[in-house]
């Protein structure tokens, strides 16, 4: 009776394991980073108070470009910086959208078919769209609040003989990674997919990953980084000017130094744009990550490293292209940020463009906004230059 009762007990274990690692063994569909949320709250700058309402009709889309103009010091310390956002609506109907920021000042820009306002950091637009609209506005930003979220940190050194320049990518942020077993053939697959976008310069689409099992958390967060593509030249008086280009990030160093010869002030002029994943994306031996298990093993786990390493590092490229927000979340937005020398004086506002005699839809927008908007107490409401 005893051999009886101990080899039940033998089978009831030995089932209670294989259920064990039947259940460790279950199939589950897990999100893979993108295309949203972003790793950080900024970009895209927000400002203070309350944003105004906002309304897009149905069928309207607005696609958004933004030229960062960045003055800095002979340091290479931001002393002003001004947006040029174009902003392109695109269907038939109204819309009533506002941008926030730390906006010091703001007037309309080249090419514009509507007069910008400006409410305590917030630019606001309102009106109809016949079928394509182009709305464009020149912000002049508070530096303190607006610096820290700039893509690029600059540091201009004398020394005997010459200068050095140095630029270090500031998009780094720690992110919160994971980590299980996985089918290489499927992970394969997802990073062709990600490749393909990637390379199209699209915003990386949602996609889930088959884990057999439990999902693991490292307990060290990934390091991450919008890949920026940094290009241009340091110039001293009476010297060829030290042409440079690098992509910073994808894989590749942050970081990178310009030595220039000569003395005297340097001139900077420098650009740098959000880049796509290519290097830690491209397929060792073959054309596609498919074909490339085809031909040799790789392990599951690496494969899942570098597709969920990438796909953060596209949705921290993503961030970086709406510096200021393009006010359709599902909206097109590309950004560039250039960088040059300017002496600092004191601080600096857009001048009110020239009256043109035509008239303005300021007052007529103003009614629009003014009959839905709900002011936060002791907010200030105005329109610039009506």
């Amino acid at each position: 009776m005893r051999a009886l009762a101990l080899t039940g007990g033998l089978v009831a274990v030995s089932a209670l394991a294989a259920a064990s690692a039947a259940a460790a063994q279950r199939p589950q569909q897990v999100v893979l980073p993108g295309p949203v949320p972003y790793p950080t709250d900024s970009p895209p700058l927000v400002g203070g108070g309350v944003l105004a309402s906002a309304y897009i009709a149905p069928g309207l889309h607005i696609a958004s470009t933004e030229r960062v103009r960045v003055n800095v010091d002979g340091t290479g310390k931001p002393n002003a910086i001004h947006v040029r956002q174009q902003l392109t609506v695109k269907g038939k109907g109204d819309y009533q959208v506002a941008v926030s920021g730390p906006i010091e000042d703001v007037r309309r820009g080249p090419g514009s078919q509507s007069e910008p306002g400006f409410r305590a950091d917030q630019l606001l637009w309102a009106g109809f769209s016949p079928g394509t609209k182009q709305l464009a506005a020149d912000i002049a930003l508070r530096v303190p609040p607006a610096a820290p979220y700039l893509p690029l940190r600059l540091h201009l050194t004398r020394e005997d003989g010459g200068v050095t320049l140095r630029v270090t990518n500031a998009t780094t942020t720690p992110v919160m990674s994971y980590e299980g077993v996985v089918r290489p053939t499927e992970i394969a697959r997802l990073l062709d997919a990600t490749r393909r976008s990637s390379l199209a310069g699209e915003r990386v689409k949602a996609a889930f990953a088959t884990f057999l099992g439990t999902v693991r958390v490292p307990k060290r967060p990934l390091q991450i980084e919008a890949p920026l593509r940094v290009q241009g030249e340091l110039d001293l008086p009476g010297q060829e000017p030290v042409a440079f280009s690098r992509v910073l990030g994808d894989g590749q160093p942050l970081s990178f130094e310009v030595h220039a010869q000569g003395s005297g002030e340097p001139d900077l002029d420098l650009s740098a744009s959000p880049a796509p994943v290519v290097h830690l994306l491209r397929p060792p031996g073959a054309r596609t990550w498919a074909a490339t298990i085809g031909r040799r093993p790789i392990p599951g786990a690496e494969l899942l490293s570098r597709l969920i390493g990438a796909r953060f590092r596209l949705v921290r490229t993503d961030q970086y292209q709406t510096f200021l927000a393009d006010p359709d979340a599902d909206g097109h937005s590309r950004a560039v940020y250039e960088y040059k020398t300017v002496a600092a004086h004191g601080p600096q506002h857009i001048a009110a463009p020239a009256r043109d005699g035509g008239g303005s839809n300021a007052l007529v927008i103003a009614l629009v906004i003014l009959g839905s908007l709900v002011v936060a107490a002791g907010g200030l409401f105005v329109w610039a230059h009506s």
